[in-house]
């Protein structure tokens, strides 16, 4: 009886409410319809939510919303913080997950680095920053870590991810080359070919070569996942455009990365062991340590600047004399280990060295390019940035976990004797190595774009061994046929009790 005049009462409201967003112009009410769209799909089909965030990452569009004092990636962050939200509620209302999963290694040290970040954000220099960078690494963990894990009970999941997020980067890739021809393929072109999509060409660089070995060993293992013979020359023109793309990109610190897959790979297939390369990394500093003034005296020899050649540009990745992006590099380590001399164990909060470090810079360090507010990237460095923000626990356990991240995957692929799930773990394996590699020199685990695949292939290193280890990792647990990798809304894993999260 009073159906009908509620939903007029209802409707008019919402008319009037747009009407006057519109002659306001307060666009964020406008999207308001679109939040509860977006709202009833997470809390309906989360899993398909996640696969579709993974698909829109590579073209989502960083933009500047002045009311959160804030930049937002569109439509990815949203929904990833709408995620966080469907996960904590399920997590308080049912209190299950699946407990091999927090069980793992890499899940325990994840969990230990997240909880420092927490003690570090209440002790930080700029509390309010840190809780929204905490915040905002909250939600990339849950969306691209804990929940892709669910869905990676389907041993042909990890693929869907890996495509998802291939098909929308080769429109990247192709538009950025069409782009930066109209400029003759420059350097200084490359820096914004791939905008408005991604604003920083070396976060472009680590994209791209974090799928070069994916599609090698798609080409190289076709039997295994090509259902059709047909597809591999389409998979090998692929290759080629993202060769391109990363070697267009002008991001040696990408072209280092898959260099370093390329040698990890080799050794791996020589029986390279975890601890042979910590052994052997751990001889590398030493003669570093030995022979510094020789190779500082070597270093300083190389005058070759970055440049439009390829080969010079190459080359000038050693040029720590004249090359003002590398000068700047050493610039922001030097400071951020003053900034980690005067506050060593708790850091000045994560998130804070872009407005802490300009004190800290030193006249004759600076560069033609030196800014006081962090421009052209932070730190420049995976490992140097927990040091100064969190401390040498910080950096402590974040070092922990990707190690165990290596560790487990190097096991894994040298234990597993079906070849479909050993390639499956090595495309996650020498991805993150790319990565790990060029983490040395840049940082980007703050950008969508790169923190998706970071988390996402460390879910399916660790999903793997969860649910389809190897028999000498032990017996995989009890899936009931037809729920393999499919969250209904409901996310079908072990719980902590007995049940599934529903």
């Amino acid at each position: 009886m009073f159906a009908r005049p509620i939903i007029w009462f209802l409707s008019l409201s919402f008319v009037g409410l747009m009407a006057a967003a519109v002659a306001l112009e307060l666009w964020l009410i406008a999207l308001i319809p679109l939040a509860l769209w977006a709202g009833y799909l997470i809390f309906q089909y989360p899993d398909r939510v996640v696969l579709g965030v993974v698909f829109c990452t590579p073209l989502s569009i960083l933009v500047d919303v002045k009311p959160l004092g804030a930049a937002i990636s569109l439509p990815t962050e949203p929904l990833l913080m709408g995620l966080l939200l469907w996960f904590g509620l399920k997590l308080m209302i049912d209190g299950r997950y699946d407990p091999a999963v927090f069980r793992h290694p890499v899940t325990l040290s994840l969990l230990a680095y997240l909880g420092w970040m927490l003690l570090c954000s209440i002790n930080s220099s700029i509390p309010l920053v840190s809780f929204k960078f905490l915040l905002s690494n909250l939600w990339f963990v849950v969306g691209f870590y804990f929940l892709p894990l669910l869905i990676f009970k389907n041993r042909s999941k990890p693929h869907q991810f890996i495509w998802l997020y291939i098909l929308p980067l080769t429109f990247l890739i192709v538009w950025s080359i069409v782009r930066h021809s109209t400029f003759g393929f420059t350097k200084q072109a490359s820096y914004w070919a791939s905008e408005p999509f991604v604003i920083n060409h070396g976060i472009y660089g680590a994209m791209v070569a974090f799928f070069i070995p994916a599609l090698a060993i798609y080409m190289l293992q076709s039997k295994l996942f090509l259902n059709k013979r047909s597809l591999l020359l389409p998979i090998s023109i692929l290759f080629v455009v993202f060769l391109a793309g990363l070697i267009l990109s002008y991001t040696r610190a990408a072209w280092l990365g898959t260099a370093a897959a390329l040698v990890f790979y080799i050794l791996l297939r020589l029986g390279l062991r975890f601890r042979m390369l910590m052994g052997l990394a751990g001889v590398l500093v030493a003669l570093f340590f030995v022979f510094q003034t020789d190779i500082t005296m070597k270093l300083m020899r190389n005058k070759t600047d970055s440049h439009d050649d390829l080969s010079k540009h190459l080359r000038s990745i050693s040029n720590v004399r004249t090359d003002a992006s590398n000068l700047e590099r050493l610039n922001r380590w030097t400071s951020g280990f003053r900034m980690f001399q005067e506050r060593p164990l708790m850091g000045w909060g994560p998130g804070t060295y872009m407005f802490q470090y300009a004190p800290f810079q030193k006249p004759g360090e600076k560069t033609i390019i030196s800014t006081n507010q962090a421009d052209v990237g932070g730190i420049h460095s995976e490992y140097f940035n927990p040091l100064v923000e969190m401390g040498l626990p910080g950096m402590g356990l974040f070092l922990l976990l990707i190690s165990f991240s290596i560790q487990r995957g190097m096991r894994y692929f040298r234990l597993q004797s079906d070849e479909f799930l050993r390639y499956t773990c090595l495309m996650a394996l020498l991805g993150m190595v790319t990565y790990l590699t060029h983490g040395a020199l840049n940082n980007y685990l703050d950008f969508d774009k790169t923190t998706v695949l970071f988390w996402g292939f460390m879910a399916m290193m660790v999903g793997l061994e969860v649910y389809h280890p190897a028999k000498a990792l032990g017996t995989p647990p009890s899936i009931p046929n037809g729920e393999q990798g499919q969250i209904v809304g409901k996310i079908p894993a072990a719980p902590m009790g007995n049940q599934p999260i529903e």
